[in-house]
């Protein structure tokens, strides 16, 4: 048996990891909050906003009243966090807007707001998205389920995509299969953590802005002005990403002197088949953290890796 010193100990550790990001959650937080059609989840100094009627989107995400999120002034298409089907190589451009954008119907039921979108005209997928605030981890949880109400067989992937400002770095564990992509010249792997940091002169003139890769550990991180977003997932392995796609995939934007541009930070789950009347779940944890005092935001850091490291176990 332990002793109590140590546990306390434990307890006190565990409670500066939690708090110490300024996440003075409570069990009354966390319960979905509706305005004007709108959602949000408060976790103390943390709260997610989320509008059913723009695809389920998750609109903002703020930290002491800061969005890590960029709004629809920096791009009126691509903004905030939303959900797609993978691959894209299916649908090309631009996503279903069943999916992406068109008003998903509302529930909530205790601390979870559960949306569900339209029929996908091309595929008769539809999809579900689940979301919550623990307030024990000062986390928010998301369930994805993508349901095959077509008659006949369907394969898909699902895929997260969240856009946030420029200017930071997005790092994650390598994987077994090689980076591709057009910002690779923005990227490096030190100590098996591969890091993008934007570059805006060193951004490709023509072809693809992207990097398709294989992660590890299920966990991908950006950090932007001292505030981290984490974010948690099933790893899968190399068999299982869709088509052309990889399990984690970033994307960035052009700068002008008129906009500032962003960045896509995205992962996506298994690609599976999925038979009619059957669905495929898929879940994710956000994690947003005030970088603690002494860790660098600086590619390459060990103590900054280690720190999600230390969240994600």
């Amino acid at each position: 048996m332990k002793s109590l010193k140590y546990s306390g100990l434990r307890a006190i550790h565990f409670l500066l990891v939690v708090t110490g990001a300024t996440l003075a959650a409570t069990a009354q937080d966390a319960f979905p909050v509706e305005k004007g059609g709108k959602y949000s989840i408060s976790l103390g100094d943390q709260r997610l906003e989320i509008d059913p009627a723009t695809g389920g989107r998750v609109t903002s995400l703020l930290l002491h009243g800061r969005d890590f999120l960029t709004d629809s002034t920096v791009n009126n298409f691509n903004w905030g966090s939303t959900f797609w089907l993978s691959p894209q190589s299916d649908w090309n451009w631009p996503p279903s807007a069943e999916i992406d954008n068109k008003p998903y119907t509302v529930q909530v039921a205790g601390k979870t707001i559960s949306m569900t979108s339209a029929k996908d005209p091309g595929t008769g997928l539809t999809v579900t998205k689940e979301i919550s605030g623990d307030a024990k981890t000062a986390s928010f949880l998301f369930k994805y389920i993508i349901t095959n109400r077509s008659d006949h067989s369907q394969k898909a992937a699902p895929w997260e995509v969240t856009r946030v400002k420029p200017g930071g770095i997005a790092f994650f564990p390598t994987g077994n299969d090689q980076a591709r992509g057009g910002l690779l010249r923005s990227a490096t792997v030190q100590n098996g953590i591969f890091w993008y940091t934007y570059q805006t002169d060193k951004l490709p003139l023509k072809g693809d802005r992207q990097i398709y890769a294989d992660g590890s550990k299920g966990w991908l991180a950006q950090v932007n002005e001292g505030v981290i977003l984490i974010k948690k997932f099933p790893d899968i392995p190399l068999d299982k990403i869709a088509p052309k796609e990889g399990e984690i995939e970033l994307f960035a934007s052009e700068v002008t002197d008129s906009n500032p541009g962003y960045v896509e930070i995205e992962h996506q789950g298994p690609y599976e088949e999925i038979q009619p009347g059957a669905s495929l779940t898929w879940e994710t944890v956000w994690y947003l953290r005030k970088l603690p005092a002494g860790i660098r935001e600086e590619t390459g850091d060990g103590a900054l890796a280690g720190y999600v490291q230390k969240i994600v176990k």
